[in-house]
């Protein structure tokens, strides 16, 4: 099992565009595992991030195995890439961004490509958004161009509270947790969004329509201190 102290390789649909690939062999077995993309930051949860199972109880030790790691990217978008280390542990699945900010940090984030090609259909991406306990999250965006549509039933982005599990540092929910803003779409810029904790899950969905000719949204989040919030995006919920 190995697990990375830090991730940042550009997430796109079947991380087509920046991966990170892990294989493994011990006693002559080849352990295949899938691409791995996305965003951890260094500091998120002690360094307890992303899990890759040896499987079928092969490795009762490490210690002999043989680890290939292959790292592709494209010519575009700018990441950091990762940080990779072997402990002993759990497997575990890792389909969500995790960003933490620092005090006096901005982390950007949003849609593959943002501003410079279409978002992909039938797409849906995760962020966690975290910042120091007792702080709050303020969320800006610089671009903003999702397909208009009804109720935004068709694609949109979303935003809520999001919580640690109790007695589980390790599971953070945000798709139960109280909702920051109705359901975003159009070309309209929302006006900054504020939390009243310190972490906000992030959704973003788009429908299956292969003509979409949207570029997406891109923003960032800091840690601070706030009192109202408004947003003249267009918004619905389900």
């Amino acid at each position: 099992m190995d697990a990375l102290g830090s991730r940042d390789i550009e997430r796109c649909k079947d991380c087509e565009c920046d991966s990170i690939k892990i294989n493994s062999t011990y006693n002559g077995l080849d352990q295949r595992y899938g691409k791995e993309c996305g965003r951890y930051s260094n500091n998120y949860l002690y360094e307890y991030l992303f899990f890759v199972d040896w499987s079928g109880g092969l490795l009762s030790d490490v210690s002999g195995s043989i680890a290939y790691i292959r790292f592709v990217s494209d010519d575009t978008g700018h990441y950091k890439g990762f940080n990779l280390t072997f402990i002993a542990g759990s497997s575990a699945d890792g389909g969500a961004n995790y960003l933490n900010a620092s005090e006096d940090e901005t982390i950007t984030f949003g849609t593959p490509k943002a501003g410079a090609q279409n978002y992909p259909a039938d797409y849906r991406e995760q962020w966690f958004l975290i910042v120091p306990e007792g702080r709050q999250v303020q969320i800006d965006f610089d671009t903003f161009d999702l397909e208009d549509s009804e109720d935004c039933e068709n694609d949109y982005v979303e935003f809520r509270e999001a919580y640690v599990t109790v007695g589980d540092p390790k599971n953070i929910n945000g798709q139960y947790g109280p909702i920051l803003t109705k359901h975003l779409c159009g070309k309209t810029k929302p006006s900054s969004i504020q939390s009243k904790e310190n972490i906000v899950w992030v959704q973003f969905k788009s429908d299956s329509n292969s003509t979409t000719v949207y570029k997406g949204f891109k923003a960032s989040f800091k840690a601070g201190t706030f009192s109202s919030q408004d947003g003249n995006a267009k918004e619905d919920f389900d």
